[in-house]
């Protein structure tokens, strides 16, 4: 029996930065029937309040969130942080300085705020768009976040295979101490060594005394690789690439704008392959 679910938001979950009904309904299903939904994403938790309310989870004890890819792990009920695990301010920094003369939008997540370099323009609607809390710095500067908590880099273009090319170019230092993954056909994320989807899942499934045999894990992108791989059913979205879904135990026959999620949700928690 399956009792944890953790699904992805950008391009498995969402349409337009909302649950559509169809998911919405599934999930409340599945969760009378006793299983926890975790939403994991790279968004910061204060760009998910909306979600969490289109799922019935929000302020809710009991009921938790995975940000940062993994890096941060929210109870919900009062925005109780259980785990953090960042960048060092002076791995950020190198990070960040290696942008300096880059073709890329350079954004540095804190706990509380999404700061943006060499601005562009379209992913400032797309902030807004997703609500998060942000500031356009105009300065190529982070020395101002000594102090603060930094979750993670990315380096955004909307050329992916501008950003590979890239990635493979990043200094061996970088490389050798950062956990490097591909999103939303327009980032290259940058968390410390180690986190990753797969390790917030291990964390919370830990934390809470249950088993990796009981969970699903569901996502589309190359930073959902880990999780995919580390759930006992991992589920790759129709619209995923086909090495990542190779990796995977279900591959959707609906897209994510057709009810991916709760397909696997009728599937395998609610219906014929139920456990």
């Amino acid at each position: 029996m399956y009792r944890l679910m953790f699904s992805d938001l950008d391009e498995t979950l969402l349409v337009n930065h909302h649950v559509p009904k169809v998911n919405q309904e599934a999930i409340l299903k599945a969760r009378k029937e006793g299983l926890k939904f975790v939403p994991c994403t790279g968004r910061a938790f204060n760009m998910i309040p909306d979600i969490l309310k289109e799922i019935g989870t929000y302020d809710q004890a009991g009921e938790y969130s995975l940000c940062f890819n993994g890096g941060l792990i929210v109870e919900n009920k009062n925005n109780k942080v259980l785990h953090f695990k960042g960048l060092e301010f002076e791995k950020a920094k190198e990070i960040f300085d290696n942008a300096r003369d880059l073709d890329v939008c350079v954004l540095v997540f804190t706990l509380d705020c999404c700061y943006i370099f060499h601005a562009d323009e379209d992913e400032i609607q797309r902030k807004i768009a997703q609500k998060a809390k942000f500031e356009v710095i105009d300065d190529f500067d982070i020395s101002f976040l000594k102090n603060e908590k930094i979750a993670k880099i990315l380096y955004e273009k909307r050329d992916m295979d501008y950003l590979k090319v890239l990635a493979l170019k990043l200094p061996q230092s970088i490389q050798d101490t950062c956990s490097i993954a591909f999103s939303s056909g327009r980032y290259l994320e940058m968390n410390t060594k180690g986190v990753d989807k797969g390790y917030g899942m291990r964390w919370l499934v830990d934390y809470l005394g249950y088993d990796m045999d009981e969970t699903i894990g569901i996502g589309d992108n190359y930073n959902d690789v880990e999780m995919i791989k580390t759930a006992k059913l991992g589920c790759a979205v129709a619209c995923a690439r086909d090495d990542i879904k190779e990796l995977a135990q279900y591959v959707t026959k609906k897209d994510y704008d057709e009810g991916a999620v709760s397909e696997v949700i009728e599937k395998f928690v609610l219906g014929e392959d139920h456990e």
